[in-house]
Formats: structure tokens, C-alpha cells, sequence
């Protein structure tokens, strides 16, 4: 096969080698996967390769260790198929830290985490946080390497549904250039600087969780949790615990001794707003 590059995503604490074939398909990686910071450099416990066919549409093709196992015609179809890869690959080897399902914020010099299973609505949560002034840095994965309280995210695109649409359509200008969002059949990857524009990644100490839960028609219920109940809340999230000595749970009440956790049930956004405005703004104060 005629190789075009390659590239290796280091991240938590595990690796995974990506080749492609042709330079459109190093561009469509590096819109859906951002640069990010390595906590270590490992051999790669996989190898992914895309590949691009002209005949005369293109034809996506995916390869894992050199079988294939997706092709598509739909660019954006293949590139969510494409980071779904990569993320499961990079959570089932991960290990030396605490890997979370969670979306990462940051305000100030604070960081945010924000685990949530699917349906929780997590994503779009975060997308809204990011309208309120947060930073973005994931809505899939944060990881803390082992005794660190600094968060260190998988940073992409926010991955949207798209039912989102109706809620987030005041602050996300869904008619934007292909650049800043790539609208698939059934969900969109946005570009953070399409919602802030000064959107800046890095990797800040952990100072607040958030569990919110989003549930249709729902009273607003908002509840400040103990350190006990923020780790047994955090370790329903833990994606790599069986990579981790005793599960991580020591890890985990570390970090739950460490910093405030607050759980919410919430319909609409309005119910939330004036009392997460006042928690981000203690982070100004």
C-alpha cells in the first residue's frame, strides 16, 4: 500500500499509530482529533489506516491492524465512525491514571469536569457552558494521571445531536463554513470557536465536578454532594478501572476529598442559569 504519513495519538497513558494514504485523509484526522499534549509516549497498542479512493466520488475506507472494517461515501459519516474508533481503542488500553467518560471545561485557571452517560446530555450541556463563558476542552474523555489533580483532555470537536439543534440553535450558527462544523446524517462535530471564539485548551487542576442530568418537563433539582457521594458518582464513569490497581478507587476518593461536587436534574436551560453563573463567577472572584 502507498503510504501518504502517519501519526500517533499519545494520550492517557496508551497509544494508538494512524496512517493514511492520501494528504485528505491526514487533513479530515486532524479536524476531528486536535492536537494535545502527551502525559508519556508508548508503542502503539494498535494501528489504524485510512485510505482514500477516487472512482471518481471518493470512497472512505478504514482499517484496524490491516483488516478493514467500515467503508463509507459520506465524508462525515466516515469521520465519526473514525473517532469512535480511535476513542474506544484509547480507553481499552489506557491506564497510569483515572480516565473519565466526561466533558472537560475550563474558567480561569480552574477546570471543570462534567462525566455523563448517553442520554444525560452532556454534550449539549457543555456546549452551552462554553456559551457562558467556559473554555472548551472535550465532551468524551478527561484523564488524571496517577496522583495529579490536572486535567487532561481528548481534545475534538463537540460531538452534537441532532435533536440539539433546536436548543442550541441561539449560539451555534449551524450555516457556518465546513471548517468550523462538519453536519453528518445524524449529528454534528462544531469547532469550538464556533461558539467562543477565543476558545483556548489546556490542562488546569481539577476545582468543581458536575453531574448534571437532563430529564423533559423536569423541576430544577440541585444538590451539593458529599466527598463520598461525589466518588461513588465518579466511579460509575471510570472508563479504564479494570487497567488500574484497586480499580482506582483510592484515586478516585482522593479526588472527591479534594473538590466540591454538585449533582442537578434540569428541563431548561433557564432553570440552571442563575446558579451555575454564580459558581462560575467565584472562580473570578
Amino acid at each position: 500500500m502507498i503510504s501518504a504519513g502517519n501519526r500517533v495519538i499519545h494520550y492517557a497513558g496508551t497509544s494508538v499509530a494512524l496512517e493514511f494514504n492520501d494528504p485528505a485523509a491526514e487533513a479530515l484526522l486532524n479536524r476531528i482529533v486536535y492536537p494535545i499534549p502527551a502525559t508519556t509516549e508508548t508503542d502503539p497498542s494498535a494501528t489504524i489506516r485510512i485510505e482514500i479512493f477516487h472512482d471518481p466520488d471518493p470512497e472512505y475506507q478504514l482499517y484496524l491492524d490491516g483488516e478493514k472494517i467500515y467503508k463509507s461515501k459520506n465524508k462525515i459519516d466516515f469521520a465519526e465512525n473514525l473517532l469512535s474508533k480511535i476513542c474506544y481503542l484509547l480507553a481499552f488500553s489506557s491506564k497510569e491514571g483515572l480516565l473519565f467518560h466526561a466533558a472537560g471545561l475550563g474558567i480561569n485557571q480552574a477546570g471543570i469536569l462534567v462525566p455523563g452517560g448517553i442520554g444525560f446530555g452532556k454534550s449539549t450541556f457543555t456546549a452551552w457552558m462554553v456559551s457562558m463563558g467556559c473554555d472548551y476542552f472535550s465532551d468524551e474523555f478527561v484523564y488524571f494521571p496517577w496522583e495529579s489533580d490536572n486535567m487532561y483532555s481528548f481534545y475534538r470537536p463537540l460531538h452534537l445531536r441532532k435533536p440539539s439543534r433546536k436548543v442550541l440553535s441561539p449560539i451555534i450558527d449551524y450555516d457556518a463554513d465546513e471548517a468550523l462544523i462538519m453536519a453528518g446524517n445524524h449529528s454534528d462535530l462544531i469547532h469550538p470557536t464556533l461558539i467562543k471564539a477565543d476558545n483556548c485548551y489546556r490542562q488546569p487542576p481539577l476545582q468543581l465536578i458536575l453531574f448534571p442530568h437532563y430529564q423533559a418537563k423536569s423541576e430544577l433539582q440541585w444538590h451539593e454532594l458529599t466527598a463520598g457521594e461525589t466518588g461513588l458518582e465518579l466511579m460509575q464513569f471510570l472508563i479504564n478501572a479494570r487497567n488500574l490497581p484497586e480499580h482506582g478507587f483510592g484515586e478516585i476518593a482522593r479526588l472527591a476529598r479534594k473538590v466540591k461536587g454538585i449533582q442537578f436534574t434540569y428541563s431548561a436551560f433557564e432553570q440552571i442559569e442563575v446558579p451555575v453563573r454564580a459558581l462560575l463567577k467565584s472562580f473570578h472572584d
